[in-house]
């Protein structure tokens, strides 16, 4: 239950911060790489959207330490619905019927996908698998510095969204595969630096993919990958459905997640294009 109430607290806080880091990413105007990232560590909203993701990262920790990956990322593909509600409750945006129906797919998803589930321990995996995953982190870490220094005019959005989605869904094995975390022993096992590299992969790469595209491309790209990605690794290292339920587990997942992703459109808030239309009016 406390695994369940994590996932959950996870999709809270992850559903809010990409109203608030959508709208810095929005209205950053610093020029190139060093302008944008340097814009965004000032703004307020990005440092709560940042301080929400790891509150998010926290209740992600704790299910994922219980429970399959394929539940906690079909709850973290939820976390659009959350934005949805948010943004029909905060800013006033009204859902279309389409779009209702989404919200149901996405509780009625997950109920399957929580029925499916059975409790599972942190993954026992052998030392090599650690250090791969690590490995792995490190390659994604390099990939998304060679796009900062090189620029991001030769980059498409969407090989951003999806760098950025792998980085989160690398994050989220690295959190299944670690060992017992106590001080200091947890500095010396690698998931624990792949997860801070995937992390920092699945930030700036996810920020820089904001910038040059569009928010429902970038966003379904970037929750597809996630999700499908960690759910599949997670299987890779052991996570099964309860005896008998692998269909509903997999009928619920992408339920989730298809419904989820038709919500993309509410990561942009609506207050974002509101302030920036009369900007430009004015300057007209």
């Amino acid at each position: 239950m406390l695994a369940v109430l994590a996932v959950a607290g996870a999709a809270l806080c992850y559903g809010a911060a990409a109203v608030l880091q959508a709208a810095a990413v929005a209205r950053s105007t610093g020029p190139g790489v060093p302008g944008l990232l340097g814009g965004l560590a000032r703004d307020p909203r990005y440092v709560g959207g940042l301080a929400l993701v790891a509150a998010g990262f926290l209740f992600s920790l704790v299910a994922v330490r219980a429970l399959p990956l394929f539940v906690v990322q079909a709850g973290r593909a939820s976390s659009l619905g959350v934005t949805a509600v948010l943004a029909t409750v905060v800013l006033g945006t009204r859902l279309r019927r389409l779009e209702v129906g989404a919200l149901a797919g996405v509780a009625g998803g997950l109920v399957a996908v929580a029925l499916a589930a059975t409790p599972q321990g942190p993954a026992a995996v052998p030392a090599g698998v650690r250090w791969a995953v690590l490995v792995a982190a490190g390659v994604l870490a390099a990939l998304t510095l060679s796009v900062v220094r090189t620029g991001t005019a030769r980059v498409s959005s969407t090989a951003l969204a999806v760098l950025a989605g792998a980085g989160f869904g690398l994050l989220s094995l690295a959190a299944r595969v670690l060992g017992p975390i106590t001080v200091p022993g947890v500095l010396s096992d690698p998931s624990a630096w792949a997860v801070a590299l995937a992390g920092a992969v699945g930030l700036v790469a996810g920020a820089l993919a904001l910038q040059h595209g569009t928010v429902v491309t970038v966003t379904t790209t970037m929750v597809a990958t996630e999700a499908v990605l960690g759910s599949l690794l997670g299987v890779a290292v052991g996570d099964r459905p309860a005896a008998g339920l692998g269909g509903l587990a997999v009928a619920g997942f992408v339920v989730t997640v298809g419904s989820a992703l038709l919500l993309a459109r509410f990561a942009a808030p609506a207050s974002a294009a509101a302030v920036a239309e009369p900007e430009t009016v004015l300057r007209r």
